[in-house]
């Protein structure tokens, strides 16, 4: 089963889950406090104490959080000139009217709307898109009285077999309520535009299109990731869930309320892992590592001279550099060659280690941002 796009495809007919995403021509001034938690007004500050401290003595009742949390989650309708659109959910995350959901659900978008829980219905503008992450922020105008954002977690402490809650609109059933427990970390999934979303949750929670982009909460009621995709057969719930995790939405939500354009540091590679088999037929039983298997053209990787396989889906690939560690540190998998590359910023230098004609050798390179789409450039 292979992971797809959840949110498209729902009541108003099929959306593109890939296509170009732009950063919109709104500027924005920054309105609100940072994301790492919820921004109230003096008149909710009794409120926001009670709930810091029932929080943090331990797990909510689904219930509560529920009605807790579930006003502050919508519904997204959207539609284009082309005649197609989809259904999504997406969450408050400021009294400013700022809005996350997944940049899949709003693709192309010409008539954005949001329907809260109270029926009020608010026209939302796209301030910004970033398909890597499969992020998107909307702004509206008003947000209802009452409603108050959902206060956004951590997803760094996150354990498997912990329980979750997922709030959102399958199929078009608004603020449906599901429940499960994280099944897995660190998955790889892939994003809109090609590359891949490092550290998703995998979860058991029940998740369908018109999920696409709504909440996962921890047991205190804490947005922990925001649901994107699932892996089915047949386009229905088979418990394979995956949300983006928080911790990598919240610095490109911010610099998309800032105004400015997400970066992703880049190496300009692909590689397959070096399994036991490949390494006793290559002579090197024992080492773990990464074969590079493409090199992009003009890339990082290509100025430091790094060098692909000859044949590189062949089961037994020679020839070119096996990558052993980065910054030191031996990496297995492109997993963790990704993981290495995306704790960095654009800019930056790396070090690379190579296996190369049976002898060690460490390159430096300068990461850059990642070009729109995978294979572009």
């Amino acid at each position: 089963m292979i992971p797809a796009l959840i949110g498209a495809g729902v009541a108003l007919g099929v959306m593109a889950a890939t296509g170009e995403f732009s950063d919109g021509d709104v500027t924005v001034i920054r309105e609100s406090a940072p994301l790492s938690t919820a921004t109230s007004t003096p008149s909710d500050a009794a409120v926001v104490a009670e709930d810091a401290v029932q929080r943090s003595d331990g797990a909510l009742s689904v219930a509560e959080i529920v009605r807790r949390e579930s006003p502050a989650v919508v519904l997204i309708e959207a539609s284009s000139g082309s005649g197609n659109g989809g259904l999504g959910s997406g969450f408050l995350i400021d009294r400013d009217g700022h809005i996350l959901t997944n940049a899949h659900v709003v693709d192309k978008s010409d008539d954005t709307t949001v329907t809260f829980s109270d029926g009020t219905k608010e026209k939302a503008r796209i301030l910004g898109a970033d398909p890597s992450t499969d992020l998107a922020v909307l702004k509206i105008d008003t947000v209802p009285a009452g409603v108050r954002p959902v206060p956004l977690g951590s997803s760094s402490s996150l354990v498997v077999g912990q329980e979750v809650v997922a709030i959102g609109n399958p199929y078009g059933l608004e603020r449906t309520a599901t429940t499960g427990i994280v099944s897995a970390l660190e998955r790889a999934i892939e994003s809109p535009n090609g590359f891949t979303i490092q550290n998703a949750i995998q979860t058991d929670a029940a998740i369908n299109q018109g999920n696409s982009g709504g909440p996962l909460f921890d047991r205190a009621g804490r947005v922990i990731g925001m649901n994107s995709q699932i892996a089915s057969q047949n386009g229905g719930n088979v418990g394979l869930g995956f949300a983006v995790p928080i911790d990598t939405i919240k610095p490109i939500a911010e610099s998309v309320i800032d105004g400015g354009r997400p970066e992703h540091a880049w190496i300009g590679i692909s590689g397959r892992e070096l399994t036991p088999a490949m390494a006793k037929a290559l002579g090197l039983e024992g080492r773990r590592g990464v074969v590079i298997a493409q090199v992009v053209e003009d890339g990082p990787a290509a100025r430091a001279d790094l060098t692909a396989a000859t044949k590189p889906d062949a089961e037994v690939p020679r020839g070119g550099d096996l990558i052993v560690a980065i910054n030191g540190r031996p990496v297995q998998d492109m997993a963790d060659v990704s993981r290495a590359v995306a704790t960095r910023e654009v800019g930056d230098t790396i070090t690379v280690t190579v296996l190369r004609d049976g002898q060690e050798k460490t390159v430096t390179l300068r990461l850059e941002d990642r070009p729109a789409r995978l294979g572009a450039g």
